[in-house]
């Protein structure tokens, strides 16, 4: 059963990064189109998956979890191949938008199915090896990715998921749990989750479009300030709503509030690093894109060997105590690119150091934060706590990629790559400040 489920939430994971480096080959495919216009292929998926994931899980509870996760794995293999064969740039942007639907569907669902045969004592480490897997699909994704997309092109990095897809429903199709359907539990909000993914993508275009009108224009800041206020009734209106969108009742919990600040934090230095190196490695020092996802995988690999340590480390040792260091390393990984970075490739001197204390970062970090999100949350909302947990780390990449192209414009300029690095690397000491205020649990395990 853990198969199926973590297997269904790395493949949305790895697809999100796979995208990143599969950027520049898009780029040649859609010459005619901006690279802030190409930032919609990363972002139609993320704003989707991040405005339905709660509503995705309350449909799970009412119709049953592994209907749902049964449903989401076929939207996400049939949208796979949509983007795959798309004939222009609208058709992937709108199949990169349901596969967001299909993840939102599915991911959920996945952890509810895995939380409801853990026994309690268990849960931290079981949601972090699950959290693990979906940080290393994260990390997974350019390293793999790169070889299809430089041996066959961007499209087959989407047309072979649905195998992958199918596998994760035949390993589970005789182990996952049957949950009744629930047919009191309250139908969720939908008009809030479109409230919410139109205030993100509001969000999203004034800051790509900062380059081209720039911070005063009457473009940008109308724009932002219609995604705050659609935000704010988002927020207004799910205190009315007995399913809500956005679960206000949570925001009481701090360790929930400060672990999905972190997550966010996190994941929107992550989503432009892994964006932005890929792009320097290509078109800075014109790597190909095989070459520059090898170049990636010590990330993954390192990933992989620390996963399954982490969860039980934060156990033992407390989340702070993990993961405060964890953010600072990621944060001084990245520093080292925007110090020591120039025109001048340097691989092994410079960017293997800087890419493993980056791994380090994203493997004492992601796992437990995730983990941590969901400690004081009461067990009938699992499954909410944890998607909350998602949409801050969707949430956080969105602003991320979006600011990445803002800083780097549409040009190869050492300093302005330089200047994305630095403001991705501050992402690493404000995170490690709000881990600082996640509350340990009040019992660990001394062995």
């Amino acid at each position: 059963m853990f198969l199926s489920t973590a297997l269904g939430a790395f493949l949305v994971t790895a697809n999100v990064s796979t995208m990143n480096v599969a950027f520049p080959d898009l780029e040649k495919t859609f010459v005619d189109t901006s690279r802030g216009a190409l930032t919609w292929v990363l972002n139609a998926y993320t704003i989707a998956f991040a405005a339905l994931l709660i509503p995705a899980g309350r449909l799970a509870d009412r119709f049953g979890r592994r209907r749902v996760f049964v449903i989401g794995l076929i939207v996400f293999a049939f949208s796979s191949v949509l983007v795959g064969a798309a004939p222009n740039f609208s058709v992937v942007v709108a199949a990169r938008l349901a596969q967001g639907v299909g993840g939102a569907l599915l991911t959920p669902a996945s952890l509810g199915l895995l939380l409801a045969v853990t026994p309690d004592s268990e849960r931290m480490t079981t949601v972090a090896k699950w959290g693990s897997l979906t940080a290393l699909g994260v990390a997974t994704g350019p390293a793999v990715g790169s070889l299809i997309v430089n041996s066959y092109g961007w499209r087959w990095a989407f047309l072979i998921l649905p195998p992958f897809c199918l596998l994760a429903y035949l390993s589970g199709k005789r182990t996952l749990p049957q949950n009744a359907p629930n047919e009191t539990a309250p139908l969720p909000d939908i008009v809030g989750a479109v409230l919410l993914a139109s205030s993100m993508a509001l969000l999203a275009f004034s800051i790509v479009q900062v380059g081209p009108w720039g911070w005063t224009s009457l473009g940008v800041q109308s724009t932002f300030f219609a995604s705050v206020i659609l935000l704010a009734v988002t927020f207004l209106k799910g205190r009315r709503h007995q399913a809500p969108a956005i679960p206000t009742h949570l925001f009481r919990i701090r360790s929930l509030n400060m672990a999905n600040l972190a997550t966010g934090l996190q994941s929107a230095g992550l989503s432009a690093s892994l964006l932005v190196n890929i792009l320097w490695l290509t078109q800075g020092w014109g790597y190909s894109i095989r070459t520059a996802g090898l170049a990636t995988a010590p990330l993954p690999m390192f990933v992989a060997c620390m996963a399954p340590l982490v969860g039980k480390l934060g156990v033992r040792f407390g989340v702070r105590v993990i993961a405060v260091p964890g953010s600072f390393s990621w944060g001084a990984g990245v520093l080292m690119y925007a110090l020591f970075v120039t025109e001048t490739p340097n691989y092994w001197g410079l960017w293997l150091p800087a890419s493993i204390l980056v791994a380090i970062g994203v493997a004492t970090t992601f796992p437990i934060i995730s983990a941590a999100a969901v400690s004081e949350v009461p067990p009938e909302d699992f499954a909410v706590g944890g998607s909350l947990n998602q949409v801050g780390r969707q949430f956080g990449s969105t602003i991320g990629v979006a600011a990445l192209i803002t800083l780097v414009g549409s040009g190869v300029d050492v300093d302005a790559f330089h200047k994305a690095w630095f403001v991705t690397a501050a992402t690493g000491p404000l995170a490690a400040l709000a881990v600082f205020f996640i509350r340990e649990p009040t019992q660990k395990v001394d062995n």
